[in-house]
């Protein structure tokens, strides 16, 4: 593949997100809310992967819903 095309994919906004992009950012939203809900508890340590499980519950249920509503 040329630069030219290569450069014109790359920059594409109508391109998909690759799944290792979509992997990263659901990670980093994870990440986020296990964050708030760490700091919405007073940021005591002890309960990282309680946290952790919400917040994935949470951001799970999210795009479940989100799939719904485009269907």
């Amino acid at each position: 593949m040329s630069k030219a095309v290569e450069l014109q994919s790359a920059n594409n906004p109508n391109r998909q997100s690759s799944p290792d992009s979509f992997g990263e950012k659901f990670h980093e939203r994870i990440q986020q809310r296990a964050y708030e809900l760490y700091e919405a508890r007073g940021a005591a340590s002890g309960r990282e992967l309680e946290d952790w499980t919400t917040a994935e519950s949470e951001i799970l249920s999210e795009e479940r819903s989100n799939i719904r509503r485009a269907a």
